[in-house]
């Protein structure tokens, strides 16, 4: 259950933001190359933040769709699943340039919200995703063809 290392990477910032304070309430927008399943996540948070005060505090997912750029016809497109390759000319050489990140987009205090800065509002920070998490998406993906779990 990778949502736990992702629950914890949360915490960490929606405690430094509290600063004491009852957190209510947290506003993630989760790439959905993360593949986080919504109710794993709030279980894992629930239980990182227990003896903390977030710990009855509820999370809330906005889905990031994924989006590659290709290097060869400059396209941008979404995608949902492998293959990783241009939707507009076929072509292998592109990046995603959205769709693996997880940003704390707000906190809801007991004083008011707290919000990351661009995001509607203003002050969290991304969360940290450990490098080898998303080699390991791949690494499935490559054994479990049929299975990529983003449709």
């Amino acid at each position: 259950m990778h949502e736990m290392a992702l629950a914890e990477g949360v915490l960490a910032v929606v405690l430094d933001v509290a600063d004491g304070e009852p957190v209510r309430r947290v506003r993630l927008s989760v790439g959905v190359l993360q593949a986080v399943v919504p109710d794993s996540m709030q279980l894992c948070f629930q239980m990182a933040a227990q003896d903390t005060n977030a710990a009855h505090a509820v999370i809330e997912l906005t889905d990031v769709p994924a989006r590659l750029v290709c290097h060869g016809c400059g396209a941008e497109s979404e995608f949902r699943a492998p293959p990783f390759n241009c939707r507009q000319c076929g072509a292998g050489d592109v990046a995603v340039v959205a769709g693996d990140e997880l940003l704390v987009d707000a906190v809801e205090l007991a004083s008011g919200w707290r919000y990351r800065p661009g995001a509607e509002g203003a002050a969290p920070v991304a969360v940290e995703v450990p490098a080898s998490h998303l080699a390991e998406h791949a690494r499935d993906a490559a054994a479990h063809p049929g299975a990529a779990g983003l449709a």
